[in-house]
């Protein structure tokens, strides 16, 4: 279901909070929900108001990947509070995932803005995966249209003077987005 804007994302009366995001539209979630992000938690605790209107700055915090985020935070709630099977929630988590590049990206921006790790992860996590599909950095920047910017002469330059680099690059690229990983 679309979440859409000024409409109360609540499973019960509990203290709604309004969220204000980058594109100036306000989205209304409970308090239980907004607090699963770590800055909007702390925002509300440094003003003390829950009517305040709460500002997210970071341009990736638009309506459609607010209302994403939202949406993510609302049913993993929903699966603690029923306990729910890991099937069930890898599955909705698998689901989450299949968007396009851009709303992923824009997901991963928000979620770090947001400090809403779980979330952060995933979205990381997905683009890790397609990442691990690729065999060299061309057919990475071929996937994620990442423009060249070294010519042909230069891309062989480094080659030859860090050939370590394209043999460890998967390895990398992993350590760059799981960075607590052991590779022991």
């Amino acid at each position: 279901s679309i979440l859409k804007t000024d409409y109360p994302i609540m499973a019960d009366a509990e203290t709604e909070i309004t969220l204000e995001t980058y594109d100036k539209h306000h989205v209304k979630v409970s308090k239980s929900i907004a607090t699963r992000s770590a800055i909007i938690n702390m925002m509300i605790e440094d003003t003390g108001d829950t009517n305040e209107v709460v500002p997210l700055a970071d341009k990736s915090c638009t309506l459609s990947i607010i209302n994403r985020v939202v949406e993510y935070l609302k049913k993993h709630a929903e699966f603690e509070s029923s306990n729910a099977d890991d099937e069930v929630i890898s599955q909705f988590d698998k689901d989450f995932q299949e968007q396009s590049d851009d709303i992923i990206f824009q997901t991963i921006l928000a979620a770090n803005f947001l400090d809403i790790k779980n979330l952060l992860e995933l979205m990381c996590k997905k683009v890790a995966d397609e990442i691990k599909k690729c065999k060299t950095p061309d057919d990475i920047r071929d996937r994620f249209n990442i423009r060249q910017d070294y010519t042909p002469e230069e891309v062989e330059e480094v080659k030859r003077a860090h050939p370590w680099i394209y043999g460890m690059f998967s390895f990398l690229l992993y350590a760059l987005f799981f960075p607590t990983f052991s590779f022991q």
